[in-house]
């Protein structure tokens, strides 16, 4: 048993010891003054074992207790025992006196040193389980707490609520006013949400830096889900850094739980499961269900093996054509990834490209389909097709540094005009820091590539850069197309977008072209490019080839393929 949990079992039955250790203790004293008169009186070492229940008392009753025990064990030597039994010739009053002076002070020191370990134990154990900046009990109270086995509430063995409170902006106020305003913002939503718990609740924890988790053991739903839209309001409110007022962005999440638990962790990753959710669906406060932890578990399994995929060459691109509406003339493709799983078979690309743009993968991902991309340009180039390739790049890659020098360096290493490829951004990255990405992408289109929005109109509608941006084209999304031209309300809002961008300047491509009515309504509204199921899915190279070379497709003869969009 380690030393620190030997002090939890003494302080946790202080009393109970004191009252067995004090007959213990009379017991060895006497049993010490038995010891030395059997065998013959003071003048033997036995005198010596006196120090065994003077040393354990101090150890029990510290530096006071020690001097009791001295004093104790030294009157017991002392007056009434003689320096030899057989001759019965008795001590010298100084002589008992000094060992009984000697016995206090070994007492007394004894103690004094078991007070100051124990006291720096307490400390140790305080600090173990509290956090200090703030005093609220922290991780490993709140996993000691959900863990033990003993526990007892009252009102039954009904659910407890795990709530986990997260300060989102805590980077953004720690970049500002630094660490201790973390501190104080999380001890005053500590001091908001305490008054809301009720007796024999298991209180507020301090989990991490800018989270706290609260355990509450209301039974009825209806009180706990007001127990939780209270705090969460509560968290909403300003907080006081001196005379300025400061917004914190705390989101709440919750489980409820029958305790006890195997391993007590698990309730705190169901609550930051939760937590995550909330993040990503924007809300404020989100329960947690068993869905969102698998998707926890999947989306970091799925970036585990897409790291191992990128390695292995399991990633390809597949190409889907884009033609002119008016005359069919293949203008050129979208190169779209492919993970070609040795054990789940082909991923989706909504299964990992949206969890892959969060993380530092979306770089070796971008890079990676840049490089298929140019080199099976060139391999079309010897075989007599000439389109232009577009790739999609994600607005973490544009903030990179050294992302425009990568797409050079990949052109000039295989010997590609920029005009040969087409990078196509979301309206999203034009507000994350707008003239940096701006800067960027003029430098790209200046070595000739061509430059588009895609999925116009589903983002932020961020007219006052189409201006600036250095564009040749717009993307409207399969959003708008799918269910032309029977949507009256979509058609209108179709014709203006392409008008708008005609007025511009700018080409007009239609994703998700699935049907040849959605065709026709396109054509008649001067669309000048399209891309669907309608034309062609996506191929992979050498399909793609062979349907470019098709003397059907030329001749304008190539069936329709009405299937569902991807």
């Amino acid at each position: 048993m380690a030393t620190i949990d030997i002090f939890n079992w003494i302080e946790g039955h202080t009393r109970s010891v004191k009252r067995c250790m004090a007959p213990l203790l009379l017991l060895m004293v006497a049993g010490v003054y038995t010891l030395v008169y059997a065998t013959g009186g003071i003048k033997y070492v036995y005198s010596h074992s006196m120090y065994l229940p003077i040393l354990l008392a101090a150890i029990v009753y510290g530096a006071w207790g020690g001097v009791a025990a001295g004093l104790l064990g030294g009157f017991a030597l002392g007056p009434y025992m003689p320096i030899d039994v057989q001759t019965g010739e008795m001590q010298e009053t100084l002589n008992w006196l000094y060992r009984t002076g000697f016995f206090v002070l070994i007492g007394f020191l004894g103690g004094l040193f078991s007070d100051l370990v124990f006291s720096h134990l307490r400390q140790v154990n305080w600090s173990l389980r509290h956090d200090t900046p703030t005093g609220r009990r922290n991780r490993y109270a709140l996993l000691e707490f959900l863990g033990r086995e003993d526990r007892r509430r009252h009102g039954g063995d009904g659910p407890y609520t795990l709530v986990l409170f997260s300060l989102e902006n805590s980077l953004e106020l720690h970049s500002v006013y630094g660490r201790a305003v973390i501190h104080q913002v999380m001890a005053q939503l500590a001091e908001r949400i305490a008054p809301l718990l009720v007796t024999g609740s298991g209180g507020i924890y301090r989990t991490n830096p800018h989270q706290l988790a609260v355990v509450t053991d209301i039974s009825d739903r209806l009180e706990r889900d007001a127990f939780i839209e209270m705090a969460s309001l509560r968290s909403r409110k300003p907080f006081q850094l001196g005379e300025i007022s400061l917004h914190g962005d705390v989101r709440a999440a919750h489980t409820t739980f029958q305790r006890p638990l195997a391993v007590p962790e698990t309730f705190l990753q169901d609550a930051e499961a939760a937590f995550l959710a909330a993040g990503h669906k924007g809300r404020a406060v989100v329960a947690f269900t068993e869905e969102m932890a698998a998707t926890a578990r999947e989306n970091l399994r799925i970036l585990g093996e897409l790291y191992e995929a990128l390695n292995r060459g399991q990633l390809d691109l597949h190409y889907q054509p884009k033609v002119a509406i008016a005359g069919g003339a293949v203008h050129g493709v979208e190169g779209l990834l492919r993970w070609h799983h040795p054990e789940r078979g082909l991923v989706p690309l909504d299964k990992f490209i949206s969890r892959a743009e969060t993380s530092t993968l979306i770089d070796l991902l971008t890079a990676t389909a840049l490089e298929k991309a140019l080199v099976q340009w060139v391999q079309w180039q010897r075989q007599g097709i000439h389109v232009t390739v577009a790739v999609n790049v994600s607005t973490r890659n544009l903030l990179q540094p050294g992302f425009t020098e990568m797409v050079l360096d990949l052109l000039e290493r295989h010997g590609v005009d920029g005009a040969a490829l087409e990078l196509e951004i979301t309206e999203g990255a034009l507000m994350v820091d707008a003239q940096r990405i701006i800067q960027k992408l003029a430098n790209l289109a200046a070595a000739g590539i061509a430059i588009s929005v895609d999925d116009f109109g589903t983002g932020y509608s961020a007219l006052q850069y189409l201006n600036a941006l250095p564009i040749t084209g717009i993307k409207l999304d399969q959003a708008f197309i799918r269910h032309l031209p029977q949507d009256t309300r979509m058609a209108g809002i179709v014709k203006a977008m392409v008008n708008l961008a005609h007025n511009l300047e700018i080409q007009v491509v239609a994703e998700g072209v699935d049907s040849q009515a959605a065709y026709d309504f396109l054509a008649r509204v001067g669309c000048d490019l399209a891309q669907g199921y309608h034309i062609s899915p996506p191929l992979p190279a050498d399909d793609f080839t062979a349907w470019f070379n098709d003397p059907r497709r030329r001749a304008g003869s190539m069936p329709s393929i009405a299937q569902p969009a991807e």
